[in-house]
């Protein structure tokens, strides 16, 4: 990766808090793309479809077609906000080679998506709250097998390699 451009601070240029922003965005975007095609390749590996795409674009929009390309903009930026987070914060804390660290990460999110954002949804999303899509429920146990939140946790351990393999490692502290 190029030298990034030193401010008269002798911070890089695009940190924010002594994280690479601009890294992790990038790492964001490709982590939240692996995660995304992992989802959508489940079905073919015998997981339950999980399109989160057209979830999250229907918790605003009614028509499925027209929700995907919304709610896929939100997942990317889902990912981009986790992973400027992981970049500030759990890169210093978690232990191991940057993509461990990363793949532990992942969990955190996968985590509050079972206990908090799946059980959410009976109550925030209108086709669930209509009736005319089943609650996810805790551990997405709603939808029936537990290969859901498996499926998941692989999708978010994907997500979080990637994530830290192309943060990298922690950026060492200037005096």
């Amino acid at each position: 990766m190029a030298e990034m451009s030193v401010s008269c601070e002798g911070r890089c240029v695009g940190s924010v808090g002594g994280a690479n922003a601009i890294r992790a965005v990038v790492a964001g975007l490709v982590g939240t793309a692996a995660l995304t095609m992992v989802m959508y390749l489940a079905p073919a590996m015998g997981f339950p479809p999980m399109d989160i795409a057209t979830l999250l674009g229907t918790m605003f929009i009614g028509d499925p077609g027209a929700a995907f390309a919304p709610g896929l903009a939100m997942h990317f930026m889902v990912g981009v906000v986790l992973a400027l987070a992981y970049a500030n914060v759990f890169v210093r804390y978690l232990p191991g080679r940057a993509w461990q660290r990363g793949a532990l990460f992942g969990i955190i999110p996968w985590f509050g998506l079972m206990v908090i954002g799946a059980p959410m949804l009976e109550v925030v999303h209108p086709a669930v709250r209509a009736g005319m899509m089943p609650p996810p429920g805790l551990f997405l146990l709603g939808m029936g097998s537990i290969l859901a939140p498996v499926g998941s946790l692989i999708g978010h351990l994907v997500y979080g390699a990637v994530l830290g393999t192309i943060y990298g490692q922690i950026p060492a502290s200037r005096s």
